[in-house]
């Protein structure tokens, strides 16, 4: 009778299902880490992070996104013809009109070489994809210091 009170003390764990779940969950991060894309951007704060006494003043491309595509440009602390500082251009069908901008923006670029600060001031009804091609047309046109100023 007493051997029957006995229990056993030593008791095995099934390891198999659990070394099953570890395999499928690493095959699941091998593969989904394929998918995997880091982006990046290089922003800075174009203009406001240092002192006053500090800063020089640079050329500065002010960029107003109107309703239906409308683009106007505003140059500030720059030396170009006064026929320059400020120009407007027309929307196409609703969207930025990019060739007619470019051109524009390269007539200034020839005029103010130093001009490489762009602020772009979208409103709220301006579409997302035409602030990136927007921002991808100055790029291009050789202004790489870009901000974007907040609605």
């Amino acid at each position: 009778m007493s051997s029957n009170r006995r229990r056993h003390i030593d008791f095995e764990i099934n390891l198999i299902p659990f070394i099953d779940l570890l395999s499928v969950c690493i095959c699941f991060l091998l593969l989904t880490a394929v998918w995997l894309q880091v982006g990046s951007l290089n922003v800075k704060q174009a203009v406001g992070g240092q002192a006053a006494s500090e800063s020089l003043k640079k050329p500065t491309m002010w960029v107003l996104m109107g309703e239906g595509g409308e683009i106007s440009l505003d140059v500030r602390d720059a030396k170009i013809p006064a026929g320059l500082v400020k120009q407007k251009v027309a929307g196409k069908d609703g969207r930025p009109d990019f060739d007619n901008l470019e051109k524009i923006v390269s007539r200034l670029r020839q005029s103010e070489p130093m001009l490489v600060t762009a602020l772009l001031q979208p409103v709220k009804a301006s579409v997302y994809e035409d602030i990136i091609d927007l921002m991808d047309r100055f790029k291009k046109s050789g202004i790489i210091d870009l901000g974007v100023s907040p609605l």
